[in-house]
């Protein structure tokens, strides 16, 4: 299965054109052409600039999945999971994995898993070089991941559940950098102005996004935007005691949370040094899972459906194992939950005109 992607200088972008297409318009064999833009195999040099120019001049960027992987069939996908301490355990992975298990299974095929985490991903090499699969499923990406780079090196098909920046990943993403957004605008009507993110590694794009998303909104809303209030990595407990007491100290309203992991372990930060949500201070979430049902009080939220995200990246790369033409990105969106934890304004009195029991 070789192609390419029509690039940012070209009306037709992220869409893709077939090798055979551009084959018939320079008079060469797909196996020339193929072999022109993957620089593997025996072509000569005017060829070759011959293709490569044509492809310049016409504004694509080549795509191009090696036949020597693709050739052979086995029937199983991998799908990564992460391998960092209980990342694989929150909701999100276990909904993921069920709902990919369902897809593959209908289709014919088997799935693997593969633990990684950046810095290693041995077990995923160690699949790949044993040609043990058809295709990766990723679950998600840092902006220079390793993962990706690897399995375009080797020509290996594969889909990203999430964002990254090369226009020739095929991704199912949810809008990140919008839900962040209209949470910040859903506060800002309740009327809470101070907010402090406790944000996971910003080293994965779908934290950055979230970050942006969120700055967007303040600057928006003639918020000032306060770097001391914005606190990397804080799942981890160091973070959070330093954070807190920063929090405090600034008379913050609101801690907006990046995902469900991070909003849990504050709340059960908070609860450990008797804060109460929302008697003492507010508390929201980039992600909502069912992570977040396990309190007395409910978690206002960012609402993604997780399931379709899963599903249509099964989907997409199972249109790649088949040869079929699809666009590289597909986009899912979302829904704002307001709920009893943003419910109060510390230093208020009276409710934000929320429903009684708090949930939708």
């Amino acid at each position: 299965m070789n192609e390419i992607e029509t690039g940012a200088g070209s009306e037709n972008r992220d869409k893709m054109i077939r090798i055979s297409e551009i084959a018939g318009e320079l008079y060469l064999s797909p196996t020339t052409v193929s072999r022109a833009l993957s620089g593997k195999g025996r072509v000569n040099e005017a060829t070759r600039k011959r293709v490569l120019d044509y492809v310049k001049e016409t504004g694509a960027t080549p795509h191009i999945h090696v036949s020597g992987y693709t050739d052979k069939k086995t029937r199983v996908i991998c799908v990564t999971v992460p391998g960092e301490k209980n990342y694989s355990e929150l909701p999100f992975f276990n909904v993921t994995l069920m709902t990919l298990c369902d897809v593959f299974e209908t289709a014919g095929y088997h799935m693997m898993l593969a633990k990684t985490k950046p810095g290693n991903i041995r077990s995923l090499r160690d699949i790949i070089k044993g040609h043990k699969v058809d295709g990766v499923i990723l679950t998600r990406a840092l902006s220079d991941d390793e993962e990706i780079c690897y399995l375009r090196e080797k020509g290996v098909p594969f889909v990203l559940m999430g964002s990254h920046r090369a226009k020739d990943v095929w991704q199912v993403d949810v809008d990140q950098r919008s839900g962040s957004y209209d949470l910040v605008a859903a506060l800002v009507k309740m009327g809470i102005r101070k907010t402090a993110l406790m944000c996971g590694n910003l080293r994965y794009d779908e934290e950055q996004s979230r970050l942006n998303g969120y700055l967007d909104g303040l600057q928006d809303f003639g918020l000032p935007v306060r770097a001391g209030l914005i606190f990397e990595n804080a799942e981890e407990t160091r973070v959070q005691e330093k954070a807190v007491g920063e929090i405090l100290r600034e008379g913050v309203e609101c801690v907006v949370c990046s995902d469900d992991g991070i909003c849990v372990s504050v709340m059960n930060y908070f609860k450990e040094i008797g804060l109460g949500v929302p008697r003492d201070i507010c508390i929201a979430s980039l992600f909502n899972s069912r992570l977040l049902d396990g309190y007395d009080i409910s978690i206002t939220s960012v609402d993604y459906n997780f399931r379709s995200h899963a599903r249509a990246a099964g989907e997409m790369l199972l249109a790649l194992l088949s040869g079929e033409m699809i666009e590289k990105r597909r986009l899912l969106y979302h829904e704002i939950l307001i709920r009893k934890s943003t419910q109060f304004v510390r230093g208020r009195s009276g409710q934000m005109g929320l429903p009684e029991d708090g949930r939708d």
